[in-house]
């Protein structure tokens, strides 16, 4: 069968999510749903959602009512008129024509979505959970006129903002971490430093052994009441060091792990609605080069990423949990921390280079914060949470 032929044939191929997986290496990943609220920023970013070596040789053709379709994004801040739903389509091109295409619903809540309520939010996640920057943000954006009355859960946080995120942790940490002082270095996480932390849900049980108790962290944290919503950043760090070869197993015990850990909040009562992040991409291979020397490439955490988003996506629908499409809404290019470097021995003029691969600046947390905010809203614009 000819190359072109084979481009039509994969072209109406469409995946669970609407996304189309064309011929050759395209790999089109979209949410089912773009969720946005006025007076918010909502992008799509089109090299965070085809899997390619370099998305700058396709043209990205984007056909909705609303928003704008520029170079490298399509880009909408909604007005109060624009509520309602939305049909969000997109054409990927090259010099052989579209490759691949797909399409998604913009549903665009109203700003005063749960006003009148309460909603109680815990955080969890690993190292960008950590920053404090993302919870900041949601708890900043909850104090808009409209909102309800938001309480944030959690024992760390500087800020509104409070949360549970530890750097490197994963998703069995929060299930199984304990007995660590202060400097021990023997749980495999970020052995090079101290991380005397353990689980928060883990309190002293018999023979000095942890035990899971949600009943008694939220005793202490939150007047003994669950939460209305968790929200959980993990993963990043079970599937970040993978091969081609071992991401399917990886992915496989990680997940097994989250199913573990979303049913112990599930056994709450009320139990609480869990969002779960798509993770983020990464930064450009200067950053992963300084970060993690020749350690990991930044495609081949690209290619674990499109691998673990698409089965986190799948075991969304078979766990019923809400997926939070943060891949979408982030400036890779100018959101992640950049710094003077020369240009090489022999050229002391200084350039602009990314030096972190996986954690943004300020500005690219603040987007992930935007995306779980506008998640949060087409929630309670749908009336939850009950009353209670």
């Amino acid at each position: 069968m000819r190359k072109t032929h084979c481009r039509v044939l994969f072209a109406v191929l469409l995946l669970l999510v609407g996304a189309t997986l064309a011929a050759g290496d395209v790999r089109l990943l979209l949410p089912e749903k773009i969720y946005a609220v006025p007076g918010v920023e909502m992008n799509v970013y089109f090299n965070n959602i085809v899997t390619v070596v370099n998305p700058a040789n396709y043209v990205f053709d984007v056909d909705c009512q609303k928003g704008r379709n520029d170079l490298k994004r399509w880009r909408f801040t909604p007005k109060k008129e624009d509520v309602g739903t939305w049909q969000w389509k997109i054409r990927v091109i090259d010099d052989a024509g579209v490759v691949a295409q797909g399409e998604s619903e913009l549903v665009v809540v109203p700003e005063d979505a749960g006003k009148g309520r309460s909603l109680s939010l815990l955080i969890v996640g690993a190292s960008q959970t950590g920053a404090g920057q993302y919870p900041n943000r949601v708890a900043e954006l909850m104090q808009r006129s409209g909102n309800p009355k938001f309480v944030s859960i959690g024992t760390r946080g500087k800020g509104p903002g409070k949360h549970e995120g530890y750097g490197g942790w994963r998703w069995d940490s929060f299930l199984t971490r304990w007995g660590f002082s202060g400097n021990s270095k023997n749980d495999g996480l970020h052995p090079d430093r101290p991380v005397g932390f353990n689980s928060p849900f883990l309190f002293p049980g018999p023979e000095g052994k942890g035990v899971f108790d949600l009943k008694k962290y939220f005793e202490l944290n939150n007047g003994g009441r669950a939460p209305d919503a968790v929200s959980f950043q993990l993963g990043l760090n079970d599937f970040f060091s993978a091969t081609d070869e071992t991401i399917a197993e990886t992915t496989k015990r990680s997940l097994a792990n989250m199913e573990k850990l979303i049913g112990e909040f599930r056994k709450l009562r009320p139990a609480p609605e869990i969002f779960v992040f798509q993770h983020i991409p990464g930064a450009s291979q200067d950053a992963f080069g300084r970060n993690y020397a020749c350690g990991q490439t930044g495609w081949q955490y690209r290619r674990n990423l499109d691998f673990y988003n698409r089965a986190l996506l799948r075991k969304s629908k078979e766990l019923k949990f809400n997926i939070v499409p943060t891949y979408i809404n982030i400036d890779t290019e100018n959101n992640f921390p950049v710094r003077n470097e020369a240009v090489n021995e022999g050229n002391p003029a200084k350039i602009l280079r990314q030096s972190n691969g996986v954690h943004p600046a300020r500005p690219g947390y603040y987007q992930m914060g935007d995306t779980l905010y506008c998640r949060l809203k087409a929630w309670l614009a749908a009336g939850e949470p009950k009353a209670k």
